[in-house]
Order: structure tokens, then sequence, then C-alpha cells
């Protein structure tokens, strides 16, 4: 099961770098068009977009995943550990439910874009290419957000050591 983890660790992180480095290429590439033959490429704009919006919902979970997203640490600090536990789950479900409605209607988007036969104009690429990353980046960010959540839980609650934490001790930057 770990192994399976850290496969799925790996491929996530490698589809947000080569997202990243395939943008950067695409937009030199477009820049260098403009100036040198005074005529851009219109396609690698459509494909610009296509990948920042996948490589965003990627980089939303992989965000999750490390618990690197802004929080509101003064203010929850403010109670006991315990009482901190049970917010983590709190913001947990918060996250879980945002996703579910955001699955839920980038569903409907997608089919939208299905039944229009709603086309790219450069590349003439279904936009659904493009809308697929709501429904499946929500996805991957609800399971995710479920396992920072457990994660945070049991770290607060039976504390940074204990044999049901999952660090071990190790603090989560570190991890």
């Amino acid at each position: 099961m770990r192994a399976m983890a850290r496969a799925f660790d790996f491929l996530e992180e490698g589809l947000i770098v080569l997202g990243l480095a395939f943008m950067t290429v695409m937009n030199f590439v477009n820049v260098v068009s403009r100036y040198c033959f005074t005529n851009s490429f219109s396609f690698t704009e459509e494909i610009t977009v296509m990948a920042f919006v996948w490589v965003s919902m990627l980089g939303i979970a992989a965000g999750f995943k490390r618990s690197s997203h802004l929080g509101m640490s003064y203010f929850v600090e403010l109670f006991p550990q315990k009482m901190q536990a049970f917010m983590a789950l709190f913001s947990m479900f918060c996250s879980v439910a945002m996703m579910a409605i955001m699955i839920d209607e980038g569903i409907v988007m997608v089919e939208g874009q299905i039944m229009l036969g709603a086309r790219t104009p450069a590349l003439e690429l279904p936009v659904m290419v493009q809308g697929l990353a709501v429904p499946v980046g929500g996805g991957l960010i609800a399971l995710r957000a479920l396992g920072a959540g457990y994660h945070e839980f049991k770290r607060l609650y039976w504390g940074a050591g204990s044999p049901a934490d999952p660090t071990g001790g190790v603090p989560r930057c570190q991890e």
C-alpha cells in the first residue's frame, strides 16, 4: 500500500513539474515567435491555459498532502490540543464538502461542454479536456484533504511520537 502511495505521489509531483516546464517552454516559444516573426502562435496560449488549469488542481492536492495551505493557526492554537484535533476534523469536513460541490458542478460543466461540442478556437481540442480538471482535481483534493485531516487529528489528539502518530514524531516539513 505504501509503495502504491509513493508511486501516486511521484506521479502527481512529476506531472506538476512537467506541466510547469511545459508551460514555461510554450510561453518562451510564443514570446520568441512574437518578437522574431512578429506573429505569435495562437495555439500556445490554449495549451498553456489548459496546462495551467491541470497544474493548479494538482498543486492544490499536493498542498493538502503536505498540509501547506494557509490555516488559522493563531486562532486554533488558542484552544487546548484535543480541541485543536476536532477543529482539524471540522476543517477536513469543510474541505471535503467544498470539493463535493466542486465535483458536482464540474461534472455538470463538463456535460454541458460535451453536449455543446465546445472546442478551442486554434487547435479545436474539446474544451472538456480542460473542464475535466475541475471534477478530477476536486476528487484528488478531497482525497488529500481526508488524508491530511486524519493525520493532523491523530497527531493532535494522541500527540507527536505516540504509536498512533504516523510521522513518528518527525516534524511535518521533513516528511
